[in-house]
């Protein structure tokens, strides 16, 4: 016995034995030895996101959340958390595939675990973390010739599209800005300086389960000002007159929020109701069905094949370095390869002149 417990088990070997014996007297003494313990991954999981509620984004919460109830629950849910094995995990990745599950949400699945079961392994809780020792493996999917970003030609079509609709507005300016659609939500006519022609980032609408939930930006670098060109301030004109119009219509109805971007009845816009939006105006633009983000990779891969230099876009979008920029958010259009493919020639020295 070993801290009042028994251990019982059969070894190919006494010299395996006794180096197992001496693995388990090792643990008890550092306190590896967990008591045994009828709780569940989902138990766990859900205690732990809760006691995690509070220090955490909102948006962070519901995606893991969402992670549990959809995915992990229904594969490993009922399994004990002292017994999860490396072979569980990789039963719930190969279930994942199977239904298809994109790598994006495999990683945040993964990372959540690594996350949550690291902590219970640092509180002795379970021996050891088995989501160090198993990574989802997603199937390669062919993305030739797909694009994460509207091409320039696609772009005009869909301005042209939301300059007709009825919430156009907010397409536009999503994307002649970049700007993250809760970020857009999130705008207030407080945030804008015509004289200077910026507009300052300093809340985010995250939508949580069909109800407005207003934060801070999503990192340091994303509270900032961004410049607006002078089409984008004529457009806001266009917004506010728009507005004070609706406002005068609706009268006692109206519930005034402060907000650039509103629904129908002057309050905040829920960024996840901008889906059925933008799928409207990309089928009246006849172009591809990007997702709203689409619009600031195409704000971002426009603008540097334009020439506009790199630092100056990585600002305006709020990322940390320049290097995620060009990494994540730099589509390069089959145009730009085809200018720029050289001829030997080209790439040679150009033969010095014959002195005779």
């Amino acid at each position: 016995m070993i801290d009042g417990k028994r251990f019982s088990g059969i070894a190919p070997s006494k010299t395996a034995a006794q180096q197992e014996l001496s693995k388990l007297i090792a643990d008890a003494t550092r306190g590896g030895v967990v008591d045994p313990s009828a709780e569940t991954v989902e138990q766990y999981l859900t205690r732990w996101l809760e006691a995690k509620k509070s220090s955490r984004a909102q948006r962070t919460h519901d995606i893991q959340a969402g992670h549990l109830r959809r995915d992990i629950a229904p594969v490993i849910g009922n399994k004990r958390l002292q017994k999860l094995s490396p072979a569980d995990l990789r039963t719930l990745f190969d279930k994942l595939n199977a239904h298809n599950l994109g790598a994006s949400s495999q990683r945040q699945i993964h990372q959540f675990l690594l996350t949550a079961l690291g902590e219970a392994a640092g509180l002795e809780i379970i021996s050891r973390n088995v989501a160090t020792l198993v990574k989802p493996n997603p199937p390669k999917r062919n993305t030739e010739g797909e694009l994460a970003a509207f091409t320039p030609e696609e772009a005009a079509a869909f301005l042209q599209a939301a300059r007709a609709d009825h919430r156009g507005a907010w397409f536009e300016f999503a994307l002649s800005t970049g700007m993250r659609r809760g970020e857009i939500c999130g705008l207030r006519w407080t945030d804008l300086n015509v004289k200077a022609g910026t507009i300052v980032v300093s809340e985010n609408v995250i939508d949580s389960n069909g109800k407005v939930v207003v934060s801070a930006p999503k990192t340091r670098g994303s509270r900032r000002t961004v410049h607006l060109s002078s089409d984008v301030l004529a457009l806001l004109e266009r917004v506010k007159a728009q507005q004070n119009q609706e406002r005068l219509m609706l009268r006692e109805k109206w519930r005034e929020s402060g907000r650039i971007f509103t629904n129908s009845l002057g309050g905040t816009l829920l960024p996840n109701n901008m889906k059925r939006d933008m799928a409207r105006i990309c089928e009246a633009a006849g172009v591809r069905r990007l997702p709203v983000h689409g619009l600031r990779h195409t704000y971002a891969s426009v603008s540097l094949k334009r020439g506009m230099p790199v630092e100056v876009v990585s600002k305006q979008l709020g990322h940390a370095s320049v290097a995620f920029t060009l990494a994540q958010y730099r589509t390069v259009y089959q145009g730009e390869r085809e200018s720029w493919a050289l001829n030997m020639d080209d790439m040679l020295p150009a033969p010095k002149a014959r002195v005779d």
